[in-house]
Parts: structure tokens; C-alpha cells; sequence
């Protein structure tokens, strides 16, 4: 068995992914194995776990919710189960995972409390036995194409469903052996954050602990940027150095055996899994490092390779859906390419040589799971690793390390960790941080297929194997050939005879996106930001429609500029996220209404176009026609009746883009074009029952309604009136509020509608 434990990786991970329809493939390659090995000593072992591994997880069937079957009818829903995970605890509410006593089915339980409760945290301990009342709901999905997907993201955890409830509305008793060394964490954080300040506590927290929940968001997003996310998460680096760290003081401090170290260390390392939340690289890293140890143990060699494989297919049967969570797959992607790279790595002259290669190694194989998760790279992050990776491993980990093992001290020994990230580290990384704003290079590509990654990954192991074999000129080629690839893939929308209409789901606002085919102009109408009624919202300086809805889309998209933005008018719901826009995006040109100054005097630097009615905009082929504001004589306090409404054609469809108007501005409006017909109508006002009257939808005719409103919105929208007057029409209704992001694909002699949600 020995130097074969990787194929039987590639057979689970095949077997996994039959849904995928590569089941057939993972038969290939056991039909080519058995073939290549029927012969040799031993064969007969690895065809049996072969075909174990290939009949466990090609038959573990497709999880379908019976508590959802038998339950969502109902309003309100009785859920007995224990406490298999958290409890998370965050400003004003708490989440945990249970595990549902009859069908083993895990649900997501965020309990909220009232201004004037306390949490009874004491409750919710591990392994508790809790009863549970309330609405059970499948997660939200994603409801704009390119955002970020919460029901994927639970359902890689195994979590199906979710219950928001009052404090009231659970009891729980009990607790299993689990909860213990959580509560000796717990007490162990209260300790720290009693001996250190809150810069040091923060850090600690996140370095050691894994939550990275107190750092500022600012930090964190700028890790994101540079790829640095891996020194914020504890991953094999962390634990590593953990290891490193113990055994150290074990054996050089207290003078134990090599054997009693390692013995310790083995009893130790499950405990810090727990401590460190279990998540996937510190699962890997601790069962790498209980089978290297045991087979030391046992006196038994084994291939890393084997090892590596080994603890994935372990970790895969106690859950396969591992292989669906980024930390998994970036982990273990990060630690094979290593391993194959051993020639290249044991031949460097230095270690400045061998921290190049490792970075350059880590952040080539990465790029196609950045970009099919994030739609972006940063080339620059690799020059980033090479400084704050030794930084990290050999200041700022171990200095973590020490203040959680010597806390103990008193307060000169405290103080001196205190002053260190108070005083050094964190005001050093804020600084070095904003200098290297201005050099930040962020390659936005877009979407990716299948088809590219594995050919990526193809192309990528010729280059290793080149550079393996000290061919340098065939290596370069090569490399340019990865750029062409990536290239390749920003270009493609360039080459792309259909143009796209997206209406996003913003909530109760307005944005919408046209591409022009072959990308010869990306039109935006409209930049809403959702406004929020929640009083504790107020001193948010976020823009989460923007970061969460209309930037992931565009990134989807390989978008960057946005060659025309048509500022309708200058409600928050239209205009808001202009500002945001205006930093993350070039924007070549701005059009809005005439009241421009009116509204926006503090703002000298927009230099807009101003559009009024008469007025026609020309984009290569495409024409749009301004059939409302008229340049004066309306009060610009009535702003939605000031809304820029343009006319145009879509492939062989017309078009209406209303904005706000009412029915007064409806009525001028097919007054002043009497024979205006329209295929496709955008909805005025979100539905109000103020416009969208009878006389404007019967001179129009349209085919199509498309409405943009938020789910639940408080005002109504869109209004029942509004609805029948549609329907009454013969006009087929497609609303974000119900079906998400509404996107129509067209060409020259038609086009299709879809949607995100159908």
C-alpha cells in the first residue's frame, strides 16, 4: 500500500463528486489502476480499499431534509437535539448548530434577546440536550449571479436548515465531554482578555483561538487583497509552529525524552483542535502530525505523500462534504504542490530561494480557486508573502504563543507583549498597509469554466515539471502560456455576440446593468443603496448592497469600468452607492438629471452629463432615446417625477427605463409619443399604486413587466393594484422580490429571460 494512499484519494474524491457526472471517470482510473497493479505484491489490499472507499461515497445518497418535509407547512415547529457545535457568541445574539434527535439533520439556531435580557450562555453548552420552538426556513441562497451563496456555504457544513428564535423560545440541559475543554478555553480567553489589552487580546485571539472576529475590518479586507487570509485563519502554518513551540519546552526546557514529548503532544493536539474551532487545515495539520508520530512510534516509514492522502481521506469519511469548504481545498491543494515540488525545493542555494519558491509555488496553484471564488488575483501577493509570511512565523506567532503560555506572569512581563502589538505591530501594519494601497494591483477576470481550471492545472504541472528538469527558456514559454490562459478568460466576454440585460435584486432600489455584445459598452442605470430603518444601523459606514450585491456581480463579470452610469435621480435608492462605486470602479461617464447641483453641491469633482428630454445617447450600434425630464419648469423637490426614463432597443426587443416617474409624468409622457409601444417595461416606483396607471400600461402594451423591489419592504411594493392592472393587461410580471436577480440575454433576432431564483 505504501506510495499508492494518493490514487485512492483521487478514487474518494471522484466518487464524491458523481453528481458532477465524473463517477464514470473515477471507474476509469480504478479500471487503469487495477490493470497497472493486478500483478503486484499486495495488489489485492489496495483494490479492496479501492473499492470501499468507491462504493462509500458513490452510494452516500443526496441529502434531501425530511424535517423540512414533514415541517415546513407548519408555522411553528417543536425540534428536539443536542448541541453538536458553538455556541458563537456576537453583540446581541447567539448561534449554534444542533443535531435533530430522530433524523441526525443539523439546523442552525440563532437565538436573539430582548434590550433588557442577559444570556444564560451557561445553557448552551456542547452536547446539551435542548427543546427548540419555532419557524424552521432554508437559508437564504444567493439572489444576484456572483454573490456570495449562504445556503451553499451552510451546506458544506452539512447544515440544511436554520431557525431564528427569542431566548424563550429553547431550554437546554446537560452537556457532553466536549464541553469541558471548551469551558476551559472559555475561562482561558476571559483570562487573556483580563491580563492584555485589547490590541494584544484581539490578536491573540485570532492567531491562536481562530476567530478573527475583533479585527478590524479594515485589516482583515486588506489581508483578503494581498492573499494574506491564511495568516489571519489557523491553518498548518499555525499549528506548525505550535508543535514546533512545545515540543521545544518539552525537550530543551524541561529536559523530557523525545519519546514523553511526543507522547504529550499527541495528548495535546485534539485538545487545540477543539480549542482552534476544528476547522479544516488544523484538522489536517493535527492528523498529519498523530500519524507521523504513531508511525514513528511503530517504527514505520511512510511517503508524506501517503501521510497527506491518508489524513484527507480520513477527514472525507468522517464528512464528505468537506470537500466543498475553501479551507479544505485550499489546505490540502497547497500541501501536494509542495510535496510534488520537492526536487525543485531540497536544490535551492539559500532559504531567501526556498521562501521564493514556496510563495510562488503556494500562489500559482491557487489562482484558479481564487478566481472561481472570488473572480480576482493579486499578482503582487506573492512579493506580500515573501515579507509577512517570516514576519508572521517568526515574530508574531510565536509572540502569541508566549503570551498565552506565560499570562501567568506578572504585569512587566504583560506589559512588554502589550507594548509590542500596541505599539509596534499593529500601528507598523496599518502603515505598511496604506503605503502599499497605492501599488495594490487587483487583476479582476471574472468567472471561470471547468474547462479553463483543468486546463490551467495541465499547463501549470508541464511548467513544475520544466522547471523540475532545469529547462528555464521552455519554462518561461510555458509560464507566458498561463498568462495567455488567464488572459484568455477576461478577453472572452470581448468575443461574445450576445448582450445582457441584469436587473440586480438590491432590495427596495434600482440597479441595473447592460452589456453590449462583444463588450462594446456596459451601461449601469441607476446605483441603489438599500436604505436601513433600523435605528442601530445608522452609524454604519457600510454599503452592503453595494460589497455584497453589485461589485461581486460586475467582478463576475471581468467588469471593471462601467463606461455609462445613468443616475435616474437623486434618491438614496438610486444614487447611493454612486460613492462606493466611484472608488472601487472607473466611471467613465455619469449622466443624471438636471438638478445635479441641487442635490450634490459638496461634491465638485463629478463632472455629469446632463439629460433631458429630446436628447439621444449613441453607443456603438445601440441608441437611447431620453423621453423624460424636460430641462426646467418642475419643482426638483419632486424628484421622482424628475427621473430620467429612456427608451431603446435590445436585440429585436424595445425597452422602457422608468426610474420613479408617477402617473402624472406617465401621462406627459405618452402624450408627447402617442405612438410609444414598448416589449419589455421596467416598472415605475417599484410598483407603487402611483404609477403604472391603466391609460399609460394600455398605450404601451408591454410584453413584460420587470419590477424592482425588496423582499418584505415595508412600503408595500409592488402594490396589489399595480399587479392587477398588469395581469389585466396580459403582461407577464417578473419581480426581484420573488425570483432575484432578473437577467435577459439578447442577440441580434431574440432573447431569453432567467432568473436566480426561478
Amino acid at each position: 500500500m505504501k506510495g499508492k494512499w494518493h490514487y485512492l484519494l483521487l478514487i474518494a474524491l471522484f466518487s464524491i463528486w458523481n453528481e458532477y457526472f465524473l463517477l464514470w471517470l473515477g471507474l476509469w482510473v480504478f479500471l487503469f489502476l487495477y490493470i497497472l497493479y493486478k500483478n503486484r505484491p499486495g495488489s489485492w489490499l489496495f483494490f479492496f480499499f479501492s473499492s470501499v472507499l468507491l462504493i462509500y461515497f458513490s452510494l452516500s445518497p443526496s441529502f434531501e431534509s425530511s424535517l423540512w418535509k414533514d415541517h415546513s407547512h407548519e408555522e411553528s415547529t417543536l425540534i428536539q437535539g443536542t448541541i453538536t457545535s458553538g455556541p458563537s457568541i456576537k453583540e446581541g445574539y447567539i448561534s449554534l448548530t444542533l443535531e435533530e434527535s430522530n433524523t441526525a439533520e443539523k439546523l442552525l439556531i440563532t437565538i436573539y434577546r430582548e434590550q433588557s435580557e442577559s444570556f444564560q450562555k451557561s445553557s448552551y453548552q456542547h452536547g446539551a440536550k435542548c427543546k427548540v420552538t419555532g419557524n424552521m426556513k432554508v437559508p437564504e441562497e444567493a439572489r444576484n449571479p456572483g454573490a456570495f451563496d449562504y445556503r451553499s456555504y451552510l451546506k458544506s457544513m452539512g447544515i440544511y436548515l436554520q431557525m431564528n428564535i427569542q431566548q424563550k423560545d429553547i431550554q437546554c440541559e446537560g452537556k457532553d465531554w466536549m464541553a469541558y475543554p471548551l469551558q476551559v478555553k472559555n475561562h482561558l480567553l476571559q483570562f487573556l482578555r483580563e491580563q492584555y489589552t485589547d490590541e494584544s487580546y484581539h490578536w491573540i485571539q485570532a492567531l491562536i483561538f481562530g476567530d478573527k472576529h475583533f479585527l478590524s475590518e479594515e485589516i482583515i479586507q486588506e489581508f483578503q487583497h494581498w492573499n494574506l487570509s491564511h495568516l489571519l485563519a489557523i491553518s498548518g502554518l499555525h499549528a506548525g509552529l505550535i508543535i514546533l513551540f512545545i515540543y521545544t519546552i518539552l525537550n530543551r526546557v524541561c529536559k523530557l525524552s523525545i519519546e514523553t514529548s511526543r507522547f504529550i503532544i499527541m495528548i495535546f493536539l485534539p485538545v487545540y483542535a477543539v480549542f482552534a474551532s476544528g476547522n479544516p487545515p488544523v484538522l489536517r495539520a493535527v492528523m498529519m502530525a498523530e500519524l507521523l508520530f504513531v508511525f514513528s512510534i511503530l517504527g514505520r516509514r511512510w511517503p508524506v505523500m501517503d501521510v497527506v492522502s491518508m489524513t484527507a481521506i480520513l477527514l472525507l469519511l468522517q464528512n464528505p462534504l468537506l470537500i466543498y469548504q475553501l479551507g479544505f481545498q485550499f489546505s490540502f491543494l497547497v500541501t501536494f504542490s509542495l510535496i510534488l515540488s520537492g526536487n525543485i525545493l531540497r536544490r535551492l542555494p539559500s532559504y531567501l530561494w526556498t521562501m521564493i519558491y514556496i510563495s510562488f509555488i503556494s500562489q500559482m496553484v491557487l489562482i484558479p480557486l481564487q478566481i472561481l471564488n472570488f473572480y480576482y488575483i493579486s499578482p503582487l501577493s506573492i512579493f506580500a508573502n515573501l515579507f509577512f509570511v517570516p514576519y508572521f512565523s517568526a515574530l508574531v506567532i510565536p509572540v502569541s504563543l508566549i503570551a498565552v503560555f506565560f499570562s501567568w506572569l506578572p504585569p512587566p512581563f504583560t506589559d512588554v507583549i502589550d507594548l509590542y502589538f500596541s505599539r509596534f505591530h499593529e500601528p507598523m501594519l496599518i502603515w505598511l498597509l496604506n503605503e502599499v494601497k497605492e501599488v495594490q494591483l487587483l487583476w479582476v477576470i471574472g468567472e471561470i469554466s471547468l474547462m479553463v481550471i483543468i486546463a490551467y492545472f495541465a499547463v501549470l504541472f508541464l511548467f513544475m515539471r520544466q522547471l523540475e528538469s532545469n529547462q528555464k527558456m521552455k519554462a518561461l514559454l510555458t509560464a507566458t502560456l498561463l498568462i495567455v490562459l488567464l488572459i484568455g478568460v477576461q478577453l472572452q466576454p470581448y468575443l461574445d455576440r450576445k448582450g445582457t440585460v441584469t436587473m440586480l435584486d438590491v432590495g427596495q432600489g434600482d440597479t441595473i446593468v447592460i452589456e453590449l455584445p462583444f463588450r462594446k459598452g456596459v451601461v449601469m442605470i441607476d446605483a441603489a443603496k438599500e436604505i436601513s430603518l433600523n435605528k442601530s444601523d445608522e452609524n454604519n459606514p457600510g454599503n452592503p448592497t453595494a460589497e455584497y450585491a453589485i461589485k461581486p456581480y460586475l467582478w463576475s463579470k471581468g467588469i471593471t469600468t462601467i463606461d455609462h452610469l445613468i443616475v435616474t435621480h437623486f434618491d438614496q435608492d438610486h444614487f447611493g452607492s454612486y460613492s462606493y462605486l466611484q472608488k472601487h470602479f472607473n466611471i467613465d461617464h455619469l449622466y443624471t438629471n438636471p438638478d445635479f447641483e441641487e442635490f450634490l453641491p459638496a461634491q465638485p469633482l463629478l463632472n455629469p452629463h446632463i439629460l433631458t428630454k429630446g436628447m439621444k445617447l449613441m453607443i456603438d450600434d445601440y441608441t437611447f432615446y431620453v423621453l423624460s425630464p424636460l430641462g426646467e419648469g418642475t419643482s426638483p423637490l419632486d424628484q421622482n417625477n424628475r427621473s430620467i426614463v429612456i427608451y431603446t432597443k435590445l436585440g429585436d426587443r424595445t425597452w422602457l427605463f422608468t426610474g420613479d416617474i408617477s402617473s402624472e409624468t406617465e401621462g406627459e409622457i405618452i402624450s408627447d409619443y402617442p405612438e410609444l409601444q414598448v416589449d419589455i417595461l421596467k416598472v415605475p416606483h417599484h410598483g407603487s399604486k402611483y404609477s403604472s396607471s391603466q391609460p399609460f400600461l394600455k398605450a404601451l402594451r408591454p410584453d413584460f413587466a420587470l419590477i424592482s423591489a425588496g423582499e418584505h419592504n415595508l412600503y408595500g411594493h409592488p402594490a396589489s393594484e399595480t399587479l392587477d392592472r398588469l395581469l389585466q393587461n396580459d403582461t407577464k410580471i417578473l419581480r426581484t422580490d420573488i425570483h432575484g436577480a432578473i437577467q435577459y440575454q439578447f442577440h441580434k433576432m431574440g432573447g431569453t429571460f432567467r432568473t436566480m431564483i426561478p
